[in-house]
């Protein structure tokens, strides 16, 4: 992914979704480190649970890099055509196009909420030596959230389907509260 570029894609939904990878990635870290300790032998099969689980989410939010570039690549194209074409398909092509450059933010966001949440756990388990990473990793993952949010903010620009528009506003709403909420928690249960 080349962020530095002139070229308005990849732009901050891939960034918001690495983000989210790299904190995802963090945790992996921290539960790997956690889990060559004899000390927290104890914890291990829990660890390796969360281990598998952020996998998951990293290999994700990886696809969903790429995909938002995509997504976002695909809205350009779609304008292009309208300025060419005004006509009804054309217009359906671009509010299709806006429709799944929200689409993938709004997972991208949920996603990230998913890490806050396994982030919580590790900082429980994980040792005290990785504190750092842990927090660094719930940084990145509220502003992998955070990030994606305001790629849903912008995608609803234009958006002519009230329905779909009001669903992800709903959600706006909940994601922005809740992923703070997530982030605090996993920061208090780190600090013990």
């Amino acid at each position: 992914m080349e962020l530095s570029s002139n070229q308005p894609s990849p732009g901050g939904g891939t960034a918001s979704a690495a983000a989210g990878a790299m904190a995802s990635s963090l945790l992996i870290m921290v539960c790997g480190i956690t889990r060559r300790s004899k000390k927290h032998e104890a914890h291990w099969a829990e660890l390796q649970i969360i281990q598998t689980v952020l996998e998951g989410l990293r290999d994700e939010l990886l696809r969903l890099a790429s995909d938002d570039a995509r997504a976002y690549d695909a809205v350009v194209e779609a304008m292009r055509h309208l300025k060419a074409d005004s006509g009804r398909q054309a217009s359906l092509a671009v509010e299709n196009a806006l429709k799944k450059a929200t689409e993938v933010p709004t997972t991208t966001a949920e996603r990230c909420q998913s890490v806050l949440e396994e982030a919580a756990k590790v900082a429980r388990l994980g040792t005290k030596s990785a504190r750092s990473d842990v927090a660094s990793a719930i940084y990145l993952a509220l502003a992998g959230a955070k990030g994606a949010m305001s790629n849903m903010r912008i995608n609803l620009e234009g958006q002519r389907d009230t329905a779909f528009a009001e669903g992800i506003k709903a959600k706006l709403a909940s994601y922005d509260t809740r992923s703070t909420r997530l982030a605090e928690n996993a920061l208090a249960v780190l600090r013990g």
